[in-house]
């Protein structure tokens, strides 16, 4: 399988998923391994790229942008697996649309570009989510605020718990929680608005209730195809409210339930169809202790290797095995 995978080395850390998946197809006998640079990524409709083999150590990985990179004919390929992080440039998944009548993709992305959104999961499984609303009215979010207060607010597209503030009163205050801002104080609700919707001026957050088993960790299941290939319970080691790995927090196997499987089965095909096949759903306890459905992540998921090193179970080997059929197929 001739396989191209497109990111930014810089963006990930020594312990992300990414670099290991680098490191597996350059070893893999059946894969004839090349990467591009997200940079590489413009509107001519070409691919530059660099042919990668052998042994990949990370810091090999943190450099493949520094080699001199060559065209590569898109119908030579067989594979494209985009591995990019949020945040990309504003036209890197049109530009990279623009190949999908050439190569096959194992995340299209034209339609990734809808499906990350926080508002597509809206169309598909909101009767899984906890209590929310998606809106820019004022009046709307002070009701939902009144209600529920506690809340959270979720960009439509975020990383790696960028994107989510906790918000809550106190008295005559008003707090905010971020992993980039850490807690900040507002005189008023409209303050707390204004603040948000100057960081992401052009679309309307998710407001959802605040959980209160939130300490029970984030659970991640892992679905390829449809096919569930396991789960992990991700827990904040210091306390924080946010469960995200790349925020510190530590991992270990979980199970999957009769419930989460049956939210998997009734909602996978709005993203197979649009030849979406990754993702990563990501359930919380809810405040009844049962888990419900948080967040559905479509195309780059990490966290098969994490989930292969705690279980001891072929995790890595299962996609890539799969891909090669897909490739195929």
């Amino acid at each position: 399988m001739r396989l191209l995978c497109i990111t930014d080395p810089k963006t990930h850390p020594h312990f992300d998923t990414t670099i290991s998946l680098y490191k597996a197809f350059t070893n893999n006998p059946d894969i004839d391994f090349f990467h591009a640079p997200v940079s590489s990524i413009d509107s001519s409709g070409k691919v530059r790229g660099v042919h990668v083999s052998g042994s990949l150590s990370g810091n090999d990985f943190i450099h493949l942008d520094q080699r001199p990179l060559e065209l590569i004919e898109p119908s030579e390929l067989d594979l494209v697996f985009c591995r990019a992080d949020e945040p990309v440039p504003a036209d890197f998944f049109k530009n990279l649309s623009q190949l999908e009548t050439m190569v096959r993709f194992v995340n299209r992305p034209s339609q990734i570009e809808k499906t990350r959104r926080k508002d597509f999961l809206e169309e598909c499984g909101k009767e899984y989510l906890p209590e929310h609303i998606f809106s820019s009215s004022y009046e709307e979010i002070e009701d939902f605020f009144q209600q529920f207060n506690p809340i959270v607010a979720k960009m439509n597209v975020s990383y790696g718990g960028t994107g989510v503030f906790k918000i809550w009163q106190d008295g005559q205050t008003i707090y905010t929680d971020n992993v980039k801002e850490g807690v900040l104080t507002y005189s008023s609700l409209k303050d707390v608005v204004k603040h948000l919707t100057e960081i992401d001026p052009n679309s309307e957050y998710e407001f959802v209730q605040f959980l209160k088993n939130i300490d029970q960790g984030d659970k991640r299941i892992f679905v390829v195809d449809g096919e569930i290939y396991g789960a992990l319970l991700r827990k904040s080691q210091t306390g924080t409210w946010v469960h995200n790995v790349t925020a510190g927090a530590a991992y270990d196997a979980s199970t999957v339930t009769e419930r989460e499987r049956k939210i998997i089965a009734n909602t996978y095909e709005h993203y197979s169809s649009r030849g979406v096949y990754t993702l990563g759903y990501d359930f919380l306890m809810g405040n009844d202790g049962e888990w419900v459905l948080s967040e559905i992540n479509a195309g780059n998921i990490g966290g098969y290797d994490w989930h292969e090193n705690v279980t001891g179970e072929p995790t890595m080997t299962r996609l890539i095995q799969w891909l090669i059929d897909f490739a195929a197929s």
